[in-house]
């Protein structure tokens, strides 16, 4: 996962929709349906850096606890499968090629605000996914458009563990422009994964910009990482989040009779 500073606050998404009934009548309420701009991204508290840039990415070092509030562990048959971004507090942002073995929801459940997959760390929440939506032009032989959202049977409660990140604005980052990478990957080629979040480096607010895709070998001198650019695909993901709310209205013109309308969720 590859996370930018947010240089400039984002737009507030497009509300969603909600009607409440009444007789001969129907109000439009409107919701924000993504957490408020204003809070992704940060941390609750300040965080040491005490981690130096490197090299190679697998060779980062253990992360402060609660650095990355937003990442989460996607376990498959309750063990780690792939790393995830918290983007609201019911949905997931990872890579479409971790659902390549299983796409059934039944065997997964995503951990929010884990820290240690050896042990349950404090404010740790295990939730069960309700749908798995991968990007429906990925590739599985190219890797095109490796990206998928995973929904949340129930929210995650916010707090200072599990904080979402926010998305990209729509600003590209200027070429060179330092990226952090977290997660519980491996230290080096071939070596085991880490049990607790490895990092990069750490900065004050941040943007999702890349989700870790395929590369030649392993953090290799000379050959490349490939990640997922978010950012071409913001608008799809505020797509099929919106989709959720879409609006049904049943309106039967009678003026003694009540409107049958709702909302699906």
């Amino acid at each position: 996962l590859c996370i930018l500073p947010l240089q400039r606050p984002r737009p507030p998404v497009q509300p969603s929709l909600s009607v409440e009934c009444h007789k001969h009548r129907y109000i439009h309420k409107y919701h924000s349906l993504s957490v408020p701009a204003a809070v992704c991204g940060q941390r609750s508290a300040a965080v040491p850096n005490i981690t130096q840039p490197r090299s190679r990415i697998v060779g980062g070092s253990p992360a402060p606890p609660g650095s990355w509030p937003w990442l989460v562990n996607l376990q498959l048959d309750g063990g780690l499968m792939c790393g995830g971004v918290l983007v609201d507090s019911s949905w997931v942002v990872t890579a479409a090629h971790c659902f390549a073995g299983s796409r059934s929801e039944s065997f997964w459940t995503a951990v929010v605000g884990e820290f240690d997959i050896t042990k349950t760390d404090p404010g740790e929440q295990v939730l069960k996914v309700n749908r798995i939506i991968p990007h429906p032009k990925f590739n599985p032989k190219t890797f095109n458009n490796d990206i998928a959202l995973v929904e949340l049977t129930s929210p995650a409660v916010l707090s200072e563990h599990v904080t979402p990140v926010c998305l990209p604005s729509g600003m590209e980052p200027p070429t060179g422009s330092p990226c952090l990478v977290a997660g519980w990957g491996s230290i080096y080629e071939d070596g085991p994964s880490a049990d607790v979040v490895m990092e990069d480096r750490l900065s004050g607010r941040f943007q999702l910009y890349g989700i870790t895709s395929w590369g030649d070998g392993c953090g290799e001198k000379g050959k490349p990482g490939v990640y997922t650019r978010v950012s071409a695909f913001s608008d799809w993901i505020q797509a099929e989040i919106q989709s959720e709310f879409q609006l049904i209205s049943l309106i039967k013109p009678s003026e003694n009779k009540y409107m049958l309308c709702g909302v699906l969720s």
